[in-house]
C-alpha cells in the first residue's frame, strides 16, 4: 500500500479538528453534519489505519483538552492525557482499517458500514475500567432538542449513526453526483426529527417545586479542611435562599464540604435544621466513611430532618477515585507509585438504588446512559445529578458534562436537575430542552413534574441499535466475501477460456 500523502494527512487532521469544533466544548454543532466528509475522502483515497488514526489524534487531543487542567495537582496527568489520546485514536484507526478493507461497494461502505462502525466504536468506548462517555458525536446536538428525540426510542447511539450516515451520503453525493444520495441525506435528517412526533408512554404526574444550588468553590479551597467553617456557612446561606423560594426539594452539589457530613453531628444537624425550616427535602453530596471504606454518596434528608437513605456511586472515576489494576501494580512493585496518585480507592456502591422517587447519578456516572436508565427502571420519576466540576477549572469539560444531562433526560423522558460546584447547574425537561442553566453561584428554582411510565429506550436499552449495527457489519463483511469469491471465480473462467 502506498504511503499516505500530505493531502490525505491534512484531510484526516482537518476532519478531526472540525468534529471537535462541533462538540459542546466549542459549540459549533452544525459542523457535525459535514465534519466527517474530509475523513471519508482520505479513507477512500488511501484506506487503512493511518487516516483514522490521524483523525483520532486531532479529534481527541482537542475535545479532551480539559484533562490537562488536572496537571496542577500532579504533572503525570500530561503523560496520561497523551497516552489516552493515542489509545483512543488507535481505535478510530482500526475503524478506518476495517471500513476500507476489501472495499467493494461505495454505497455500502459509506452509507451503511460507516454509521454501524462508529456506533459500535462509541458504545465499546464506554465499556471496561477505562470506559468514558465523553467525545460522542451525538453530543454535538445537545442544544437542538427536536433533533434528539429518537434517543427515547433507541438511545443516543442511533443519533450518532444517523449523523455519520448524513456525512456518508454527502460524501457519496460529492463523489458520484447522483440524486439518490441527496435523498438519502434528507431521509437521515428526517429520521432525526420523526421521533418527536410519535406518542410516548410517559406522562407527568405530581408537581414539585425544586431549587438547585450552584456553587463556585475552587477545588483547592474545597480540599482544605481549614475552610470547613466558611464553606459550611456559605452553603447554608445558599440553602436559605432556596428555602425562600418555597422549594419542596433542594439539591446541593457533590461532596460539598471537606468533611464527612453524616458522621459529623454538628454538620448533620445544620442541614437537618435547614430541611425542617422549609420544610423541604434535601439531597446533598458527601463522603461516607464506614467499616474502613470510603464511598461517594448522595444523602437524602426528609422534611423532618431525618436521613432517609443514601445512594453510593457505582461507577467511580478511573485514576481519580480509584486506580484500575491496583492489585496488579502492588504485585509488580508499583504499589507505592500508585499510592502517590491516590492513597486509597473509593468503594463502589452495590446497585443503582433510588432515593424515594429520585434517581441520583453522581458526576462521572451521568456521562453514561446506563446509570440513569437503570435508576429509571428501578423507579426514579425524577433524575438528579450532583457533580463537582471544580477539578476542571472552568474548562470545556463543563459544557461537555452538562450536555450529557440533556441526553439522559431525553432518553428516559425524565426531568433532570444538575447541581454543580464549579460547573453548570440547571434544569432540563423530559424532551431534552434546557429550561434553566447557571454557570455562577446562586440558586435555580423551577416547577417540575414527577413522571410516570418509561420510554422504549428505558425498557429495552441498546438492544435495537446494537443489533442493527451488528447486522450491518455482518452483512457488509458477507457482501465483501461473496464479491471477492465471485471475482476470483470470474478470473478462473477467463483463464480457462480459449484464446
Amino acid at each position: 500500500m502506498t504511503r499516505i500523502t500530505a493531502k490525505e494527512t491534512l484531510l484526516s487532521l482537518l476532519s478531526g479538528v472540525l468534529t471537535a469544533l462541533a462538540l459542546p466544548g466549542f459549540g459549533a454543532g452544525p459542523l457535525i453534519f459535514v465534519s466527517l466528509v474530509p475523513l471519508f475522502v482520505a479513507l477512500h483515497r488511501r484506506g487503512g489505519f493511518l487516516p483514522g488514526f490521524l483523525f483520532g489524534l486531532a479529534f481527541f487531543a482537542l475535545d479532551l483538552r480539559w484533562i490537562v487542567t488536572l496537571a496542577r495537582f500532579h504533572p503525570i496527568v500530561i503523560g496520561g492525557y497523551l497516552l489516552l489520546v493515542v489509545y483512543l485514536a488507535a481505535g478510530i484507526g482500526v475503524l478506518g482499517f476495517v471500513l476500507t478493507w476489501h472495499r467493494r461497494s461505495d454505497t455500502l461502505t459509506w452509507a451503511v458500514l460507516a454509521p454501524a462502525l462508529f456506533v459500535l466504536a462509541e458504545f465499546v468506548r464506554t465499556l471496561g475500567p477505562l470506559g468514558m462517555g465523553f467525545s460522542t458525536l451525538y453530543s454535538a446536538l445537545y442544544r437542538v432538542p427536536w433533533l434528539i428525540q429518537s434517543a427515547s426510542l433507541f438511545g443516543p447511539w442511533v443519533i450518532t449513526g444517523l449523523v455519520v450516515a448524513v456525512n456518508g451520503s454527502l460524501f457519496l453525493l460529492l463523489k458520484k453526483r447522483r440524486l439518490r444520495f441527496a435523498v438519502a441525506c434528507t431521509c437521515c435528517l428526517f429520521a432525526l426529527t420523526a421521533a418527536g412526533w410519535l406518542p410516548q408512554a410517559v406522562v407527568s404526574s405530581d408537581a414539585l417545586r425544586v431549587a438547585v444550588v450552584s456553587s463556585k468553590v475552587q477545588q483547592e479551597v474545597k480540599l482544605d479542611a481549614r475552610n470547613l467553617q466558611d464553606l459550611t456557612a456559605r452553603y447554608l446561606a445558599l440553602g436559605e435562599a432556596a428555602i425562600a423560594g418555597s422549594a419542596d426539594l433542594i439539591v446541593f452539589p457533590e461532596s460539598i464540604l471537606p468533611a464527612y457530613i453524616l458522621q459529623n453531628q454538628t454538620l448533620r444537624e445544620s442541614f437537618a435544621d435547614l430541611a425542617r425550616s422549609g420544610p423541604s427535602q434535601i439531597l446533598l453530596g458527601t463522603g461516607l466513611y464506614e467499616d474502613r471504606e470510603i464511598r461517594n454518596v448522595v444523602a437524602w434528608f426528609t422534611e423532618t430532618g431525618e436521613v432517609a437513605g443514601t445512594y453510593a456511586m457505582v461507577r467511580p472515576v478511573p485514576f481519580g477515585e480509584y486506580i484500575p489494576g491496583r492489585g496488579l501494580l502492588e504485585r509488580v512493585g508499583l504499589g507505592a507509585w500508585a499510592r502517590t496518585l491516590l492513597p486509597v480507592d473509593l468503594t463502589r456502591g452495590d446497585a443503582y438504588v433510588t432515593l424515594g422517587d429520585v434517581g441520583t447519578p453522581i458526576c462521572f456516572e451521568s456521562t453514561f446512559p446506563i446509570a440513569s436508565r437503570q435508576l429509571t427502571r428501578n423507579g426514579a420519576r425524577l433524575l438528579v445529578t450532583v457533580t463537582n466540576d471544580a477539578w476542571f477549572a472552568e474548562s470545556s469539560e463543563l459544557n461537555a458534562h452538562f450536555a450529557s444531562a440533556v441526553f439522559r433526560a431525553a432518553e428516559n423522558r425524565r426531568w433532570i436537575l444538575q447541581a454543580a460546584n464549579g460547573g453548570i447547574s440547571g434544569i432540563i425537561s423530559p424532551e431534552g430542552k434546557i429550561v434553566q442553566a447557571l454557570n455562577a453561584e446562586g440558586v435555580v428554582v423551577e416547577q417540575v413534574a414527577l413522571m410516570d411510565g418509561t420510554s422504549l429506550y428505558t425498557r429495552w436499552g441498546d438492544v435495537f441499535v446494537l443489533v442493527l449495527a451488528g447486522v450491518a457489519v455482518v452483512a457488509g463483511a458477507g457482501f465483501r466475501f461473496f464479491a471477492d469469491r465471485a471475482k476470483r471465480r470470474r478470473g478462473k473462467i477467463r483463464g480457462l477460456a480459449p484464446s
